[in-house]
């Protein structure tokens, strides 16, 4: 993702295995991801990005890298 713009934020769902939110810096950044990324595949699975119905990650439990 960095590729096509700033990351902000990264979360990794609990409740869907395999999946993850990318907070994006801004929304060309956004189309650039999808428009690049979405219906390709890595490591042997095909990558569903859209846009998500959160516009921002909230805060909550982090973990330093």
């Amino acid at each position: 993702f960095c590729l096509y713009g700033n990351v902000e934020k990264v979360k990794f769902m609990k409740s869907k295995p395999g999946a993850a939110m990318v907070e994006m810096a801004d929304g060309y950044a956004v189309d650039r991801a999808i428009t690049h990324l979405n219906n390709n595949f890595m490591f042997g699975q095909k990558l569903n990005v859209c846009v998500s119905k959160q516009h921002a990650i909230m805060p909550g439990q982090s973990y330093g890298l």
